[in-house]
C-alpha cells in the first residue's frame, strides 16, 4: 500500500544512505540551477543587477510566498503532489521536498527573482502573484482569528 505525499508527511522508514544520496543530488542540482541562472542573467544583462527597489523586493517576497503556498498546500496542485508517494528513492525525496515550505520557497524565490531580472513583462506576473499572496495571507489570518474566537467562545460557554 502506497501512501500519498501530502503537506503533512508521515515519514516512513527510509535507509539513511538512500536519503543522504538523494538529498545530496538535489542540493547539487539546486546549486547547478542557481549557477546557470546567474550565468544566463550575467550574459543577458552584461553584469549583475546592483539594486532592487524596496517595493519590488516586497512584491517578489509575496510572489514567492504565493508560489510556495500554491505548491505545498493548495488543493489545485494535489494532483501533482500525488505523483510522488512517500517512501524511498527519487520519488520519496521529491515528496519530502514538496512537503517542505522552506525548500519550495528557495526554488520559488529563485524563479521569481530570475524572471524579474530577465524579462520586463515578468513584473506584471509578479504583481499578480504578490496580490494573490497578500490575499492568501489575509485569508489565513482571518481563519486564525475566527478559530481563536470560536475556541474562546466554547471555553466561556463551559464556565
Amino acid at each position: 500500500m502506497k501512501t500519498v505525499c501530502y503537506n503533512f508527511v508521515h515519514y516512513m522508514y527510509r535507509p539513511k544512505e538512500d536519503q543522504i544520496f538523494w538529498n545530496f543530488l538535489f542540493s547539487a542540482l539546486f546549486t547547478v540551477v542557481l549557477a546557470t541562472a546567474m550565468w544566463i542573467l550575467y550574459r543577458a544583462q552584461g553584469g549583475f543587477p546592483s539594486s532592487v527597489p524596496v517595493f519590488d523586493a516586497v512584491l517578489m517576497s509575496f510572489a514567492a510566498f504565493r508560489i510556495t503556498r500554491l505548491i505545498i498546500y493548495d488543493k489545485i496542485t494535489l494532483w501533482f503532489r500525488n505523483f510522488f508517494p512517500e517512501g524511498g528513492g527519487l520519488r520519496g525525496t521529491i515528496c519530502d521536498l514538496l512537503a517542505c515550505p522552506w525548500c519550495v520557497g528557495f526554488w520559488g524565490a529563485l524563479a521569481v527573482s530570475w524572471f524579474y531580472f530577465m524579462f520586463p513583462w515578468a513584473w506584471y506576473v509578479i504583481l499578480f502573484l504578490a496580490l494573490a499572496g497578500i490575499g492568501s495571507l489575509l485569508q489565513v489570518t482571518a481563519n486564525l482569528i475566527g478559530w481563536k474566537a470560536e475556541q474562546l467562545k466554547r471555553t466561556t460557554e463551559r464556565l
